[in-house]
């Protein structure tokens, strides 16, 4: 926890960067890898077996569930968004 909490703009406004960096990041990585359009740069082909193993079946399966873990974690960042937002403004003076 901050030793000085923050203001209730910045706050909300660094939660709403990090809700549509989770959003953004977990739908790029869920529909790339369901499409099989994952590609990697050159320069990480000096390891083919690793880049193999993470282009195939189970590195799709894994870079997926990464996707959907930050899909799950973007919807619970809103969550707290909306009710941060609803309790300021709706809460008891």
């Amino acid at each position: 926890m901050p030793s000085r909490p923050r203001s209730f703009g910045w706050d909300t406004t660094l939660r709403c960067l990090r809700f549509f960096y989770l959003l953004w990041g977990g739908m790029l990585l869920a529909t790339l890898s369901l499409y099989g359009r994952l590609r990697l740069p050159g320069a990480m082909w000096a390891w083919p077996t690793l880049c193999r193993m993470i282009l195939g079946a189970w590195g799709r399966g894994i870079i997926l569930g990464f996707g959907l873990v930050m899909l799950v974690a973007a919807l619970s960042e809103i969550w707290e968004i909306v009710d941060r937002i609803l309790v300021r403004f709706l809460g008891d003076p």
